[in-house]
């Protein structure tokens, strides 16, 4: 199978299932409309309307982190902070990003850095197995431009083979539904020339991606 279309289609498979959940509660939910009556028809309304907005919220989400949309210019960095926001809402995932790290005055990442920016979003809420929060941090020095997202909670989970596939160190070949994010986020830093570092304690996992200015 030529390499690049596996990648293809692990990354579906796993956007496919991540978009179930919201999409099969919506059909419930219109099930629930046309055969409860009126006693059930506020109870779906509720049911449908959240579950459509969560499955909008992936889906700009997932485009963004997924989709190649822009090769250059720089991101809208209040517009990634809402895109996540929508995507944690609902969720045992509270986002903290201060305004200052909005200031594009202050620190401006390319539509690439953002993209990976989310990408290290999803590995890092994927490591808290019972909620908690994910920080993110926009920093710019005299010769080093980086992003970094903390997250922490009371159980963090820190997967070896996620490691392994942000280090380069399991093929493509090997790769599953769950590794195909974490090897394409790799790849993605690679085309910035941006490097990737991670500090695990107990109740904390640390992304980092920097690139020298």
């Amino acid at each position: 199978m030529i390499p690049q279309l596996k990648l293809a289609e692990l990354l579906c498979t796993r956007l496919c299932h991540d978009l179930t959940g919201p999409i099969g509660a919506i059909a419930n939910g219109a099930e629930l409309m046309s055969e409860e009556g009126a006693r059930m028809q506020d109870q779906a309304a509720d049911l449908i309307s959240s579950s459509a907005a969560q499955a909008v919220a992936r889906v700009q989400f997932y485009r963004r982190a997924y989709g190649r949309i822009n090769e250059n210019g720089e991101a809208n960095i209040e517009e990634l902070k809402k895109i996540t926001h929508d995507f944690f809402t609902g969720s045992k995932v509270v986002v903290d990003w201060p305004d200052t790290h909005t200031d594009s005055s202050g620190i401006s990442i390319s539509y690439k850095m953002g993209r990976l920016l989310l990408n290290l979003f999803i590995i890092a809420s994927a490591t808290l197995l019972r909620g908690g929060t994910l920080a993110v941090r926009l920093a710019a020095g005299d010769t080093i431009k980086s992003v970094h997202v903390l997250a922490s909670g009371k159980l963090v989970k820190w997967d070896k083979e996620i490691e392994d596939s942000l280090s380069g160190l399991i093929a493509l070949e090997a790769l599953t539904p769950k590794l195909a994010q974490a090897y394409m986020t790799r790849l993605l830093a690679e085309e910035l020339g941006t490097s990737l570092s991670w500090q695990i304690t107990a109740e904390s996992v640390e992304l980092t991606a920097y690139r020298k200015l």
